[in-house]
């Protein structure tokens, strides 16, 4: 089986993680080169990345796509909230890519992705427009307004037009003019679904609070979808980076059910029964919801949900805190929320695992953006464990997190099924790059930069996490560590000779 993948940019957790997790499942993959996709200063040239795939399609080498549009159709998911092209000039490259099916031979699946156009609740304009640096919170503050008195809701009497008075009005007009036209094409997107060009789409919502124009889309988009009966087609939910590894879960998923008559059952466990109900940061959620987004974006089915209940294939447990979601990144003007207290949460966590019977898929939610570190010191010190452990993250949000886990998850019942070779050896690749990122580094060794992206410091601040994980998984792969965007919110993990 060879499967096209177009990830939303050259970031090693979009474009090199899921090639891993699709070895897993033995799946050959084709993708654009590297230096074709769009980076964090760079956009992709969207009509050479539609070129490739049309010779792709029409040479024969694919048997299915998988493609995040934000590349084709804006130059990459940062591009999709900068650039000044027009409907039209979109429209046009989606009317390219809605003719793919009709390069194939044979029947060509296709799922796509497309992002609800984020909004940050921060003045950083690393991956906005410029003016973010000096409105975002504003900006985040009066798109809340907006959908506020849209739903009828009470507001601050005056809070409106103190923010109209304090954002230049050629800025909120630039705003809503972008939200305006990427949404027109999320609705074309849509149409496309219900046309049968696409056979599956995903409508990510990146950065989100409860309220804003971003979810008010959401809303819309849900509506639009129930009206034309496409929910078994078409899956919104709070998620991005992880986006092409969930459409990967969710393509093998469809295969097992299609040759097995029976999806991929998921048995889910809180460790701590509060965990469920905690908010989700940057997602405008609970945690709850997310886990149920997320393995529906998967394609498997709750064990609760199906008739023959007795038959999971395998167990997630989640891992959180009692009361809220700490961070590893603190911003300023924001409390210090490194530094949680999750002894009760790690110690019913550990006693889930040594418990288990299924193959277990761990999702560590007790932060964002990184592992809990004191989950993580129990968990390498437990080397039965590592023989359990089908699925691991705790990076970034919790759809990151959950979706990148879920789909390592699936990659590995997929490919057990097949009988592929050397399969334990793919598996414990993905695990070490899962753990090295989300707690040796995201945890650990980032704080200690100070912003630095010095090889040099990193390789001797990771070393000796490094060297405790490879132990755990019974591994001593000879790594190079990288700072792939020049920056130390990402490190890359590359394997010598591989």
């Amino acid at each position: 089986m060879k499967l096209l993948l177009v990830p939303l940019d050259d970031r090693p957790i979009t474009y090199t993680y899921p090639q891993m997790v699709a070895a897993v499942a033995g799946q050959e993959v084709i993708m654009p080169p590297r230096a074709m996709m769009g980076s964090l200063q760079k956009a992709a040239n969207s009509q050479d990345l539609i070129n490739f795939c049309q010779n792709a399609i029409k040479q024969g080498e694919v048997d299915a796509a998988l493609i995040c549009l934000d590349s084709l159709l804006y130059g990459g998911l940062i591009t999709s909230r900068r650039t000044d092209a027009t409907v039209k000039d979109i429209s046009a490259r989606l009317d390219q890519i809605k003719k793919f099916k009709s390069l194939s031979r044979e029947p060509l699946p296709i799922y796509v992705q497309s992002a609800i156009m984020r909004i940050s609740d921060n003045y950083d304009n690393t991956e906005e427009k410029d003016y973010w640096a000096r409105y975002g919170r504003e900006l985040f503050e009066w798109s809340t307004c907006l959908h506020r008195l849209a739903k009828r809701e009470s507001i601050a009497p005056g809070l409106l037009e103190s923010l109209e008075r304090r954002i230049p009005q050629d800025i909120r007009q630039d705003y809503l003019d972008t939200r305006f036209r990427n949404f027109t094409i999320n609705q074309a997107v849509l149409k496309s679904v219900e046309d049968g060009s696409f056979d599956y789409a995903v409508f990510s919502q990146d950065d989100s609070g409860a309220f804003g124009l971003n979810v008010s889309e959401k809303e819309r988009l849900e509506s639009m979808t129930r009206n034309a009966s496409l929910e078994k087609r078409i899956n919104i939910y709070a998620g991005a980076d992880e986006v092409l590894l969930s459409m990967i879960s969710r393509f093998l998923s469809d295969r097992a059910a299609r040759a097995n008559g029976k999806r991929f059952v998921i048995d889910t466990r809180y460790a701590v029964p509060e965990v469920e109900q905690v908010a989700s940061r940057y997602e405008g959620q609970s945690i709850g919801t997310t886990i149920e987004a997320q393995i529906k974006a998967a394609g498997m089915i709750r064990r609760d949900a199906t008739p023959d209940a007795a038959q999971a294939d395998l167990l997630l447990i989640v891992h959180g805190g009692l009361e809220k979601q700490g961070d590893h990144i603190t911003l300023p003007g924001l409390p210090d929320l490194s530094q949680l207290d999750t002894q009760k949460s790690v110690k019913a966590t550990m006693a889930e695992i040594e418990a288990a019977t299924l193959p277990v898929v761990l999702v560590d939610l007790a932060y964002a953006n990184g592992a809990d570190p004191l989950l993580m010191q129990a968990l390498i010190a437990d080397k039965p464990a590592s023989n359990k452990i089908i699925g691991f993250a705790g990076w970034n949000t919790s759809g990151n997190t959950v979706g990148s886990a879920l789909a390592l998850a699936a990659a590995y019942l997929f490919g057990q099924k097949a009988g592929v070779p050397r399969q334990k050896e793919a598996l414990n690749r993905c695990l070490f790059t899962r753990l090295v990122d989300d707690y040796a580094y995201q945890s650990l060794a980032r704080k200690t930069l100070n912003g630095d992206p010095s090889t040099q410091k990193l390789a001797e601040a990771i070393a000796p996490t490094i060297k405790q994980v490879a132990r755990f998984l019974d591994m001593e792969p000879p790594v190079r560590l990288s700072f792939p965007w020049k920056r130390t919110f990402e490190i890359e993990i590359g394997f010598e000779g591989g």
